[in-house]
C-alpha cells in the first residue's frame, strides 16, 4: 500500500472498532487479535480495487477475507470467530457512516466461513475425475467398439 493517508485511515477506523462496545461482542481469542485482522482486511481489499476502503464491495472483502487474512499466522482457537469478528467491524462502519451496506457485506463474510476455514487451514482439496471411472469391461472410450480391457487399457 503506497498510499500513506489510506494506511492512516485504515489504521484510524480499526482503531476506533477496537476501542468500541461492539469490539467486545468477539469472543476474546479473536479480539486480541483484531487490530491485525482488520488491517489486513481492508489493505487487501483496498489493493484488490485499487481505491478507498468506503468504497469496497463483496469481491474486494472476499478476496480481504480469503487471501489476506487466511494467511496470517494466528492460533487455531482464534481462526473459527474472524469472519463473524470482520462482520462486525463492517457493521460498526456502517453505524458510524463510514461504509454503505455494511451489514450486507458483513453477512455474505460471515457466509464465507467454510471457504475461510479451508483457506485457513492449508489443505488442498482433493482433484477427482468428473465422469465415472471406467470398468474393464466397459466399451472403449476411443470409439473402437472393443471393450477397454482388449483395447486402451493394454495400451496403458
Amino acid at each position: 500500500m503506497a498510499d500513506p493517508f489510506l494506511a492512516e485511515k485504515i489504521e484510524a477506523w480499526v482503531s476506533d472498532f477496537c476501542e468500541s462496545d461492539r469490539a467486545r461482542q468477539a469472543p476474546a481469542a479473536a479480539r486480541e487479535h483484531a487490530p491485525q485482522v482488520l488491517a489486513t482486511l481492508l489493505r487487501v481489499a483496498c489493493d484488490a480495487r485499487g481505491g478507498d476502503p468506503g468504497a469496497l464491495e463483496e469481491a474486494d472483502l472476499k478476496a480481504g477475507l480469503l487471501s489476506g487474512v487466511a494467511r496470517l499466522e494466528l492460533p487455531e482457537a482464534a481462526r473459527p470467530a474472524l469472519p463473524a469478528l470482520c462482520a462486525l467491524f463492517l457493521e460498526d462502519l456502517q453505524d458510524r457512516g463510514r461504509l454503505a451496506g455494511g451489514r450486507a457485506l458483513g453477512l455474505f463474510l460471515k457466509a464465507l466461513a467454510e471457504p475461510f476455514r479451508e483457506a485457513a487451514g492449508g489443505k488442498a482439496k482433493p482433484i477427482r475425475a468428473a465422469g465415472a471411472r471406467i470398468g474393464r469391461n466397459d466399451p472403449c472410450p476411443c470409439g473402437s467398439g472393443r471393450k477397454y480391457k482388449k483395447c486402451c487399457l493394454q495400451g496403458l
